[in-house]
This record gives structure tokens, C-alpha cells and sequence, in this order.
């Protein structure tokens, strides 16, 4: 190309190298995959020409040269097309100069020739047999005959005892299955060898009507009895199963099975007899597999065997080890379906009963004391038990299913432990019960035993019990900490019994500790009014100041004494006000306590009734402000009251002489009084004190004020007319040198109760009819009871009225906890002391006390009526002061409250 020379010898040299192995590749694998052909092709050839020249001696040979004769026949084109492929195919070596082996180029050339050779020889064959045709048909015409009646004998032979007849159990049938499906088996071979050799002579094909249902009935049967085969398998394989191990999970899905099999077939088949056996058989085998479940039920155990072996009567392997399921399926079960059911409920019962006894024996197993240190102060006492309320629920909701399993008919196998359970709860039950009581009285009586050494002085026997116990409790309390279980400690032989000595023993020194301290209330009443705690640490020192934080409940309003600098004299008292007074006499505090106490008392009604004198002859000598300021508040209401009764009086004595004037007058200088007060208690120079007191009076004389304003108004001018009469009036009597107060037709002398400045309600006319009802039931010596809703001052009323006639009094608020004891401990301290009783919402006591207290104060108003100076109340005889006054309050219907029986 034109200066370039391409040389491409070597190129075209490399391709012809390159076609050349491609074509001995390629004719190499062409003749390998022709090779096997040829040869097989010229075996069958080989192999065809000498079935040919097989001699016809029986109807089977014949069968057989004429079955080739026609194969012959019938494959002759396809045979020859198949010998082209082959031909072609070694062509093409041939043309690609392959080197063919001598034997096959032998075969290839040969091949065409000697098929049709054979095909040749099949027509003379055939030809040749016509004779020998003629000959086996007339012998196979025969053999159908045969054969016929012999398949009708089988018909009906199968019909009358075959599987499918009646009366035959399914075993047996089973058996007879096999036998006849071999013999229709052989009968089958028969009729097709028969067919062949009517289809090979040319004979019409006979029917087997009686054979072909014979074979559908097999066909059907077979699947029922393959259901019974496969059952009977199966329940061999579960029956060599240990009971330990089976799982009702592969028999409940193996039945499943079975039952989807059932369902899935024929309506014809399921009429057939077999079907509904097997279908019987499987249920059955279904109807016992709940009651092998519940056989499987943990709560069985060997005396629940026992018991299935002598229900059933048949005996099995108890032994879990070897009881097979076999075993159970011999039973039978489901004929005892109401014994196992009754068997498997009393067992599921027992376990729930034993698991109950089990859960208790673990509950306290585990279940311990809580022991904490127990303080007083800061100061270690020793060591108690914390709060058994998480324990006694425990132990109550125990006991009460103990008492279930007990009722419960199934507890026969646990009786024993059931009893022995029972003990032990009720014996852990008493011994906590104890065990608090006792722990409760010791930590109360230990800080007046241990921490108390005058206690101790005074009690020296009760003491010396007191340390016994204590080192006895102590010890207990110290071996429970080690060993803290609940039972083993509440078991504890002894344990019970020391317990309760120790409780005996307490009581004991709880009754010395009571009479000790009834011994000092008797001596000083106004002790009812503490508690035990209140009084015992009075009592437990020999300070005289340790009396002072419980002053305003032993005295109305004083909240302390005056003492001197060494702490020995009393001097005076103080109000919660802060108002003071000094006593005319100076009381030693030495001794015992309740002996100067009384001292107290006496130099404060002493110093009081002095005061009170001198302030009422002082009082028209001088200014009645300035007078205000210079006595105590209770004084100056007292002294007040009386010159007002004084100059009502007066004015009575005035008119009745003539003065028409009179009663307006006074009206008018009750005004000015009023006034005055007003004005004065706008002074800014007035201590807060003297504001009280005026405030106080100014309350006293508005009520003052109104009434001799209704006098003017509805022209009372005699002193023995009712409104004058029914007005609480204060005289100073200079035969008794005392207050005195009137009020119709009662008498009442002045209590001289320190009041301080505590102040007065506002006095209404409903005010005065209260005071005159009150003070009409004390002259005729019963009690009151104000009546009215919740807040309208029923209390405060009773308490205004014991102000104003210095008298001590108490509110108490009743409620469930009250007990008759509780109250003839108050009434004890109200009698002795003389003080006033107002019991608030007084029909919240139980019913059941109300009868005792009733009793209690009739006992009272009896002692009262009589006059007497002592009288026997509760047991012993106690003094009587005649102040005493009982008042109640009520709300009826209200929650929780009940009307007073009649």
C-alpha cells in the first residue's frame, strides 16, 4: 500500500493452524456423540432380529413375536430417520477427512440395509403366524370365560366377608384388607395379560364390572384402615413413652390429625361400617386425652395414684421411673371419667392447701423483728421493738387461711401440719400481744423508775420489781436482736410465760405508781387535771419550778408563780397576761408538792377575797379610772358589779320614797360611766394592761347600761320584780364578809379563782336567760346542758359565767376514747376541787359508757343534795366541794354523734 509492504503469510498461516484444531475439536466431539447412538442403534437391530425367530410354542411367545412384529411396524419411520441423522453426521467427518474406525464406517455403511432387512422379515414373520394366531384365540376366549366367573366368586366371596362386611372388628379387617388387595392384584395382572391378548388377536375387550368395584371398595377401605394402622402405630409409640416424659402436646396434634383425616373424606366413604369404628376408635382415644391430662396435673401425688389404681381395679407401675403411658392407655380411662375428675379436684385442692402451708413456712421463715434502739432524750435506754403492725396483719391474714384449710375438706393429708401451723400462729399472736403490752408499759414506767430517783424513794418496792423486770426485758430484748425470726423468737421456750409474768409484774407497779399518784391528787385535787406523764414529772423532782409549765391547767388563768431569788418562797402569781399579783403571805415551796400547792391555793383565795374588799370599800372614795388602774382585772369587773347592784338598789329605795326621777337618773350616770371609759381608753399613756381591764368593763357596764335602760322603758321600779330578779347581782355581805351572787332564787358565793385579764363575751338577753338557767341548776344541785348548733357559744357561755363567779372551769372533749375510767378520774377532780365541768359535744360517747357516767354523776347530784361534806364515789371516799358544776354541750345529727337514751 503504496510505500508500505504488509506481509500476512505468517498471519494466514496461524489462521489455517487455528481452523485446522478447531475442526479435529470439533469432529472429535461430533463422533463421540455419535458413537453411543450407532452402537445402540445397532444392538436394538441385533437384538430385534433375533426376537423375530423366537419359536411360538405358547400364547406367551406368541404374544411376545408379534408384539415385536408390530413394534416393528409401528417404529419403522422413526427408526429410519434416526438412521439419517447418523449417516449425516459420519458424512461430515468423512467430508473433514476425520479418520473413522474401522468398526463404526463397518456399522454406518451396513445400517440402513439391515433395517430394512428387519422390517422384511417382520412382514414374512407375521405372515407366517397366521395359523398360530387363529389357535390362541380361540384359547384366549377361553381364559376370559375363566376369568370372568372367577372374578365374579371373588365379587362375591368380598362382598360377604370381605373387610367392608359387617360384624368384622377392625383387626381382622385389616388383615382381610391385605389378603384381598393381593389377590386383586393378581387378579388385575390377570385381566390386563387377558386384555393384551385380545387387543393382539383383534378381540373385542371384555368388562369386569364386579372387579372394578371390588377395587374402588379396596381403594376406599384403604384409606380407613390406613387411619386405624397409623392409630394403632402411634398409640404404640406413646404407649412406650414414660409417663415423665410425654408430651400431651404430640398426642393432642397427633389425634388433630387423625380427626382432619376423618373429616377430609368421602361422604360414601364415610358411610362405610369400618369408617365409623375408626371413627369411634379415634374418638375414644380423644375423649381420653383430657383425662390423661389431667392426670399430668403437678398436684398428683403416689396416694392420688393409689387411689386411680383402686377406682380403675387395674393395677399399674407406681414408680415414675417406670410408668409407662402405655399403662394408662390399658385402663381404659375414659370409663372412669367422674372418678378421675373427682380424684385430679381433690388433688389440685391438697396442692393449693399444700402451697398455702408451704407460703406460710416461708413467710416465717424469713419474717424477723425489727429491734431499734430506743432513746430517752439523747440518752441510749436500751432496745425495743419497732412497730409489729406489718407483722400482726401478716399473722391475721395467716390465721385466717389456716382456718380456710382447716374448714376445708380436702386438709386430710395436712392435718398435722395445718394443727401444728395453728398453734404456732395463735402461740406468735399471743406472745406479740403480750410482748407489746408489756414493751408499751416498760418504756412508760422505765423514765419513772430508772430516770426518776425520788419516784424511786417513794415507790422503794415497786422499784426493786421494776429493776428485776427491767433486767429481765432488757435480756429478752438482747437475745431477739441476736435471733430476730418471729417464730423462733415467739416459740422460745418459756417464752410466753416469762412474758406475761413480766406484764404481771408491770401491772404491779403500774397499780403502786396509780395508787401513789391517787394518793397525791386526793391530797392536791387540782392534779386530776394532769396526766400521769404531767404530774409524775412533777413529782419526780424536787424543784418547786418544775410546777410552772403546767400552771394554767392546775389554776384558770395562772400561767406561773412568782418565786423569790433561792427559788424557796412564792410569792405571787402571774396571769398569761402578764398580769401579777403579790400574796399577802409568802409561801414556802418545801415539802411535798401537793402540801404547799394547797398553800398556793389558799393565799390566792386569801389575798383575792382581801383585795377584792378593800378595792369594793374604796371604790366610791375614789376616781373610778385611777381606781381601774390600780386593781386586778377580776377585781375591778367584781367590785364593779357589786356597787352597781348596790346603787340599783338605792334607786328601788329612791322611787319607793317618792323620787320619780330616780331610775332615769342612774340611767344617765350610767352613760356618763360608759363615757368615761370610752374616753379613757383612747389615752395613749394607758398600758396594755389597763386597756384590758377597760375593755373588759366596757362590756360589763353596756350590759349594765341596757338593762336599767330597759328598766326606765318598761317602768321596773321594785327590786322583787322579775327582771331585777332574774340579773346576776354581786353583794358583799358584811355578816359572811364575802362576795355573794344572786340570781333568782340561787345563792352562790364567790370563787375567788385567779382570772387575770382573760377577758368576758359580750352579754346579750340570750346571755342572761343561759346565766339564769345555769345557775338555777346548780342551786337545785343539777347539771345544765345547753343546747343549740355547732358555734353559736354554748362552751364560751359556761365559761363567761364561771369568769364572772371565779370559778375554775375545765372543757373536755368527748369522744370514742373517753372511757368511764377516763371520766370518774374528772368527775374525781371536778368534786374535790369544786370547779366546773363543760363536757363539749357530750353524745359522742359511746352508749355503753353513757350508762356508767350517768350512774357516776347521779352518785354527784345524790352527795350534792344531801349536803354531805364526803361521800363515797368510785370505789372510795373522796371530800366534796359544792361549787361543782356539770355541764354538757350537744350537736345532734351530726356524723358520728347519737341522741342521749332516755
Amino acid at each position: 500500500i503504496g510505500f508500505v509492504r504488509v506481509s500476512v503469510g505468517s498471519l494466514n498461516e496461524s489462521i489455517e493452524q487455528h481452523a485446522s484444531a478447531w475442526i479435529g475439536g470439533i469432529t472429535k466431539l461430533l463422533n463421540a456423540m455419535a458413537r453411543p447412538e450407532l452402537l445402540a442403534m445397532h444392538e436394538e437391530t441385533t437384538d430385534l432380529t433375533e426376537a423375530l425367530h423366537r419359536s411360538p410354542d405358547t400364547l406367551e411367545d406368541l404374544q411376545f413375536v408379534l408384539n415385536q412384529v408390530a413394534d416393528i411396524g409401528r417404529r419403522s419411520m422413526e427408526v429410519e430417520l434416526h438412521i439419517a441423522a447418523l449417516e449425516e453426521k459420519y458424512r461430515t467427518l468423512r467430508m473433514y477427512e476425520f479418520e473413522v474406525p474401522e468398526e463404526e464406517a463397518s456399522i454406518i455403511d451396513g445400517l440402513h440395509g439391515s433395517w430394512g432387512e428387519l422390517c422384511n422379515a417382520a412382514k414374512v414373520r407375521d405372515r407366517s403366524l397366521s395359523a398360530s394366531k387363529r389357535e390362541f384365540t380361540l384359547v384366549t376366549a377361553a381364559q376370559v370365560t375363566e376369568f370372568q366367573k372367577a372374578v365374579q366368586a371373588i365379587h362375591e366371596e368380598y362382598m360377604a366377608r370381605g373387610p367392608g362386611a359387617g360384624g368384622i372388628e377392625l383387626e381382622e379387617g385389616a388383615a382381610l384388607l391385605e389378603q384381598y388387595r393381593s389377590t386383586l392384584s393378581k387378579s388385575l395382572r390377570q385381566r390386563e395379560q387377558l386384555g393384551a391378548a385380545q387387543k393382539l388377536f383383534g378381540m373385542p375387550l371384555q368388562a369386569y364390572p364386579e372387579l372394578s368395584e371390588v377395587e374402588q371398595s379396596l381403594s376406599d377401605l384403604s384409606g380407613i384402615y390406613s387411619v386405624h394402622r397409623e392409630l394403632q402405630g402411634k398409640r404404640d409409640d406413646w404407649a412406650a413413652t414414660l409417663w415423665s416424659e410425654l408430651d400431651m402436646g404430640v398426642l393432642e396434634h397427633g389425634v388433630e390429625e387423625f380427626e382432619a383425616r376423618l373429616r377430609q373424606m368421602t361422604k360414601d366413604i364415610k358411610a362405610l361400617r369400618p369408617f365409623r369404628k375408626v371413627e369411634e376408635a379415634v374418638g375414644s382415644f380423644r375423649q381420653s386425652l383430657p383425662l390423661i391430662a389431667s392426670l399430668k396435673n403437678e398436684a398428683l401425688r403416689p396416694r392420688h395414684w393409689e387411689r386411680l389404681v383402686e377406682k380403675t381395679g387395674v393395677s399399674i407401675e407406681l414408680d415414675p421411673r417406670k410408668l409407662s403411658v402405655g399403662m394408662l392407655f390399658e385402663m381404659r380411662l375414659e370409663r372412669f371419667e367422674a372418678e378421675i375428675g373427682e380424684i385430679v379436684l381433690g388433688a389440685v385442692k391438697e396442692l393449693n392447701i399444700e402451697r398455702g402451708i408451704n407460703e406460710i413456712a416461708e413467710t416465717w421463715r424469713t419474717m424477723e423483728f425489727s429491734v431499734i434502739k430506743y432513746f430517752k432524750g439523747s440518752q441510749e435506754r436500751g432496745l425495743v421493738l419497732r412497730s409489729t403492725d406489718e407483722i400482726a396483719q401478716i399473722l391475721e391474714d395467716q390465721t385466717m387461711n389456716l382456718s380456710s384449710m382447716m374448714a376445708s375438706k380436702f386438709v386430710a393429708p395436712f392435718v398435722e401440719d395445718t394443727t401444728r401451723w395453728e398453734k404456732a400462729m395463735s402461740t406468735v399472736a399471743e406472745v406479740i400481744e403480750v410482748w407489746v403490752k408489756v414493751q408499751s408499759k416498760w418504756m412508760y414506767l422505765e423514765a419513772i423508775f430508772i430516770g426518776s430517783e425520788d419516784i424511786r424513794l417513794q415507790l422503794p418496792e415497786a422499784a426493786k420489781r421494776f429493776d428485776q423486770v427491767h433486767t429481765a426485758f432488757k435480756k429478752i430484748m438482747e437475745e431477739t436482736a441476736k435471733r430476730p425470726n418471729v417464730l423462733e423468737a415467739s416459740t422460745t421456750e418459756g417464752r410466753l410465760d416469762a412474758l406475761a409474768q413480766l406484764f404481771s409484774q408491770l401491772e404491779a407497779c403500774q397499780k403502786s405508781l396509780s395508787d401513789y399518784l391517787e394518793t397525791k391528787r386526793t391530797a392536791f385535787p387540782r392534779f386530776y387535771f394532769l396526766s400521769d406523764d404531767e404530774l409524775l414529772q412533777i413529782l419526780g423532782t424536787s424543784n418547786p419550778t418544775s410546777v410552772q409549765e403546767h400552771m394554767l391547767k392546775l389554776f384558770d388563768n395562772a400561767a406561773a408563780l412568782t418565786f423569790d431569788r433561792a427559788g424557796a418562797k412564792v410569792l405571787g402569781m402571774v396571769s398569761s397576761e402578764k398580769e401579777s399579783f403579790t400574796f399577802d403571805s409568802q409561801r414556802l415551796a418545801e415539802g411535798a408538792v401537793e402540801t404547799w400547792l394547797s398553800g398556793i391555793e389558799e393565799e390566792m383565795i386569801a389575798t383575792l377575797r382581801r383585795q377584792t374588799k378593800v378595792a369594793t370599800y374604796t371604790y366610791p372614795k375614789t376616781d373610778r379610772i385611777e381606781w381601774l388602774k390600780a386593781e386586778l382585772g377580776m377585781v375591778v369587773n367584781t367590785g364593779a358589779q357589786i356597787w352597781w347592784t348596790f346603787e340599783t338598789h338605792d334607786v328601788f329605795d329612791a322611787v319607793r320614797k317618792g323620787d320619780k326621777m330616780g331610775m332615769k337618773n342612774f340611767a344617765a350616770k350610767n352613760h356618763a360611766q360608759l363615757n368615761e371609759l370610752i374616753v379613757a381608753i383612747r389615752d395613749p399613756k394607758l398600758t396594755r394592761q389597763a386597756t384590758k381591764r377597760i375593755n373588759t368593763l366596757v362590756i360589763i357596764d353596756v350590759h349594765a347600761r341596757d338593762i336599767i335602760d330597759t328598766f326606765v322603758r318598761d317602768s321596773v321600779l321594785d327590786e322583787r320584780e322579775f327582771a331585777w330578779e332574774s340579773q346576776l347581782r354581786f353583794y358583799w355581805d358584811r355578816e359572811e364578809d364575802d362576795v355573794l351572787i344572786r340570781q333568782c332564787s340561787g345563792d352562790f358565793r364567790f370563787g375567788y379563782e385567779y382570772q387575770g385579764l382573760n377577758g368576758r363575751l359580750v352579754i346579750t338577753p340570750l346571755t342572761d336567760r343561759c346565766y339564769m338557767t345555769c345557775t338555777q341548776a346548780l342551786h337545785y344541785r343539777l347539771g345544765c346542758a345547753p343546747a343549740g348548733p355547732a358555734g353559736t357559744g354554748k362552751t364560751e357561755t359556761v365559761k363567761d359565767l364561771s369568769k364572772a363567779m371565779a370559778l375554775q372551769c375545765k372543757v373536755f372533749c368527748c369522744g370514742e376514747g373517753l372511757d368511764f375510767k377516763a371520766m370518774g378520774s374528772i368527775f374525781s377532780g371536778l368534786v374535790q376541787t369544786g370547779a366546773w365541768g363543760c363536757f363539749d359535744e357530750f353524745n359522742r360517747i359511746p352508749v355503753e359508757v353513757l350508762s356508767v357516767v350517768s350512774a357516776q354523776i347521779k352518785t354527784i347530784q345524790t352527795a350534792l343534795a344531801d349536803g354531805v361534806g364526803r361521800f363515797a364515789f368510785e370505789g372510795r371516799e373522796i371530800g366534796l366541794v359544792p361549787t361543782i358544776g356539770i355541764f354538757i354541750t350537744m350537736n345532734p345529727g351530726y356524723a358520728g354523734r347519737t341522741e342521749l337514751p332516755d
